[in-house]
């Protein structure tokens, strides 16, 4: 408590700001080694260099720096979820400074108190702790985020009565503060947030340049001759100020300033002092307290309450403001005129309708208005009886809620009571039920891992069927893309031929120069009804003008009639409108003086039901209290002829205890009776159903048997029928490679037996050369070449291998 109070009075006192302070606790902490020197040390070291002589700010930063290395691995897990979370909002430069906010939020938050914080908050960038603020103060981010990591270096219970929890207790008090950092982040200007990475850059705008113009010459001014002159009213400069001591006159003004001084001084020596708060503090109790600032703070905030309250104006006596009001006159503009004039001439007209109404029926509504006045106050009446009645009824609801709430604890008692024999029944039959569940689980495993042999044979059967659809599908792959290479150079030609004729069309010349005459008109517009040209445009539109210019004219004449008629209209409507204000404000005093007899009848009517009300409900409670009592007494009787027959009865009590035990072994026995009988029923369902189960379990491994042979000797056969036509088609394909190989080896002949035509010459040196070359590479082999050639291999011996080895494969599997 003492260190809060050293927090926040090092804020309040003259000195370092709270943006220093904050920068300080930064500083010192980013600038310490632990491997140099020691806290303590540092500290004071640190204090000293940047001359800290207030000690209410050196112990602030060292609590500061000392709670950041103590909590290290708490503020380390919310940094580290606040630089993942909102990576892109904050920057690793800050990194210290959330560090000292974290401490301060999580740890000394109610110690600094919400004031204090509000300084350190508003004394750094809006958007930073804005960013902050938000994920700090949110459940969501404290419990999916930080908690379980917290968890591990403390106590889950401090955890969450402590640091999550005083977060929680104080967000209503700092909701208004974000709302604040909200609205200030968000309306700065882009120079405020400073140089962002992703803002464009403005390109600096075009400055204008006159152009290199020659320069006049400027004119020959007459040189400026002096003007004497002289001030008439001017007065002339006193002696005395170049010569003080000439004439006197400075030494009298100084004697009489002196003499009129000590006459104020022995006026005033008789007056009384004002007497001032702090002058009687020396003899106060709360200054040895060092209180007598609060107290003078809460005594002077007092004062301004008082002075400053709002009373508002009381109503109880309108006459004043009635008569204020009668000598008041109020300007009518023409809106408001047209506006009471329209309202007046809507209720003459209702007017007119009831007189006519009444001359044509001979009656008026009178009567009815009289009659529904008085089913109103009628009405009213019964709705004012009706809300004392329930309110009666309320009482003497709550009179029997409370009898009825004794009685339902003595029945939920009795009730308890039997539900603690059916639960304990109840967990008999849940035990033998898990135990029984238990047993046909260990069946079920039994089951499974009986079924489970059997899947790897399956498994690699589906592999190999995979296989052999694969190589079919790269198979139609390889077709399929042929056939689209071929489609697309078959549209590119297309395409290409397009292209040449656009650009043969584009190579013609065309003309494109537009020849313009006013006088006729376009060939284009042939077709066109109304088609002219342009000499009979501009006539035709100066013809407009003109008519247009005297219905303008016409059109303003009209206007200025309508002014006057409209202006003959509002003076008489104003006229109108006086009169008819006179006439209701008399009506609305007679009306007013009404309502206020009126409303002093509806007072005393419901005084009168209200005390009738309450005579009645004392009446009804003073009737059930003597039910009740007389319901007590006779009860009381009923419990003591009890007791005493109770008395008598306890002689044969013995017996009939007795004739109950043995009543209770016979039904026992005959319980004990009834389960064996059932359970040796159930045995031997159960030992049925597990032949029954064991003969299922045979057919089916059977049906299975046969179907896996059935599924190999079809694949077998299959596997033989693809294996055949692969061959046929490898041999058709080498084939046709063959023929392929034999046209190319012509073509090549052909072309050999040109070029020796062609060159002779050229063809004997190519000849000589290769027959000199030929024993030199067969010295070089010798035997060993002719060991290495290739063993020859047909086609279809290599399938019949390929078959051969897939088989044992599939034989092994199986």
């Amino acid at each position: 408590l003492k260190a809060g109070r050293m927090s926040r009075r090092s804020v309040d006192t003259p000195g370092m700001k709270p943006a220093a302070l904050l920068d300080a606790c930064v500083q010192c902490y980013k600038s310490y080694n632990p491997n140099k020197v020691t806290m303590d040390s540092h500290l004071e070291y640190f204090i000293a260099e940047i001359d800290c002589t207030d000690e209410g700010h050196a112990l602030f930063i060292k609590q500061v720096v000392y709670g950041c290395i103590r909590y290290k691995k708490l503020n380390k897990v919310v940094l580290t979820a606040l630089y993942f979370k909102h990576g892109t909002e904050v920057s690793r430069e800050d990194y210290h400074l959330y560090m000292i906010f974290s401490y301060l939020t999580l740890i000394r938050l109610e110690d600094i108190s919400i004031p204090v914080f509000r300084k350190f908050v508003f004394s750094q960038d809006a958007q930073k702790m804005f960013v902050w603020l938000t994920f700090i103060f949110n459940a969501q981010t404290l419990n999916k985020w930080m908690k379980d990591e917290w968890c591990r270096i403390f106590d889950e219970q401090y955890v969450e009565d402590e640091l999550i929890a005083r977060l929680i207790r104080n967000l209503p008090e700092v909701s208004e503060m974000i709302e604040k950092l909200r609205e200030i982040a968000s309306t700065r200007d882009v120079d405020d947030v400073g140089n962002v990475d992703d803002t464009k850059q403005k390109l600096p705008a075009t400055r204008i340049e006159p152009f290199n113009l020659s320069r006049p010459r400027p004119r020959m001014v007459p040189e400026p001759f002096p003007i004497k002159l002289e001030n008439p009213y001017k007065k002339p400069i006193p002696k005395s100020l170049k010569d003080p001591d000439g004439d006197g006159t400075l030494k009298k003004v100084e004697e009489a300033r002196q003499e009129a001084k000590e006459k104020s001084v022995q006026v005033h020596a008789k007056a009384r002092a004002p007497e001032f708060e702090t002058a009687k503090l020396a003899e106060k109790k709360v200054v040895r307290a060092h209180k007598f600032r609060d107290n003078l703070v809460e005594e002077a905030e007092k004062q301004l309450e008082e002075a400053t309250r709002y009373l508002p104006p009381q109503a109880s006596d309108p006459k004043a403001a009635l008569k204020a009001a009668e000598g008041a006159s109020v300007r009518l503009n023409a809106a408001a005129v047209l506006r009471e004039g329209a309202l007046l001439q809507k209720k003459q007209r209702e007017e007119a309708s009831i007189i006519n109404k009444y001359e044509s029926e001979l009656r008026d509504d009178s009567e009815f208005y009289e009659w529904q006045a008085r089913m109103r106050d009628r009405d009213e009446r019964t709705r004012l009886e009706e809300v004392e009645r329930r309110r009666v009824q309320m009482l003497l609801t709550d009179e029997n809620a409370r009898e009825a709430k004794i009685q339902n604890q003595m029945d939920n008692q009795r009730l308890a009571t039997e539900m603690r024999y059916e639960v304990a029944a109840i967990k008999e039959l849940g035990k033998a039920e898990r135990e029984q569940t238990l047993l046909s689980k260990k069946q079920l495993v039994e089951d499974v891992k009986e079924s489970e042999k059997n899947v790897k044979p399956a498994v690699e059967a589906v592999v190999a069927q995979k296989m052999m659809a694969g190589m079919e599908l790269r198979d139609e792959s390889k077709k399929l893309e042929e056939d689209r290479r071929q489609r697309e150079a078959e549209e590119e030609a297309a395409r290409m031929d397009v292209v040449r004729q656009i650009r043969a069309m584009e190579s013609v010349p065309v003309d494109r120069n537009a020849h313009f005459d006013p006088t006729s008109v376009s060939e284009k517009s042939n077709h066109v009804l109304e088609a002219m040209s342009m000499a009979e445009l501009l006539q035709r539109l100066q013809m407009v003008k003109t008519a247009a210019r005297e219905k303008e004219e016409q059109k303003r004449s009209e206007i200025v009639q309508e002014k006057q008629l409209k202006e003959d209209d509002m003076l008489q409507r104003l006229s109108t409108i006086q009169r008819v204000r006179q006439i209701r404000e008399l009506d609305a005093k007679d009306q007013r003086r009404r309502k206020i007899q009126k409303e002093e009848d509806d007072k005393a009517m419901r005084l009168k039901i209200r005390q009738e009300a309450q005579a009645k409900l004392q009446e009804e409670i003073e009737k059930k209290r003597r039910a009740r009592l007389e319901e007590e007494e006779k009860l009381q009787k009923e419990i003591q002829q009890i007791e005493i027959k109770k008395q008598f009865l306890a002689a044969g009590a013995a017996q009939v205890e007795e004739k109950k035990f043995k009543e209770l072994e016979k039904g026992a026995e005959r319980k004990l009776k009834d389960k064996q009988a059932r359970e040796r029923y159930e045995h031997q369902q159960f030992l049925a159903a597990m032949q029954e189960d064991e003969k299922n379990r045979r057919n089916a491994a059977k049906a299975k048997e046969q179907r896996t042979k059935g599924f190999l000797q079809d694949y077998d056969t299959r596997f033989k029928e693809g294996v055949a036509a692969m061959a046929d088609a490898l041999a058709t394909a080498h084939t046709e490679k063959r023929q392929v190989v034999a046209l190319t080896r012509d073509r090549e002949s052909a072309l050999r037996d040109h070029q020796i035509t062609a060159d002779p010459n050229k063809h004997l040196v190519n000849t000589k050369s290769i027959l000199s070359a030929r024993p030199v590479r067969e010295a070089r082999l010798g035997a060993t070449g002719q060991a290495k050639l290739r063993k020859t291999v047909t086609v279809r011996q290599e399938v019949e291998a390929r078959a051969t080895l897939t088989r044992g494969q599939v034989a092994a599997s199986e």
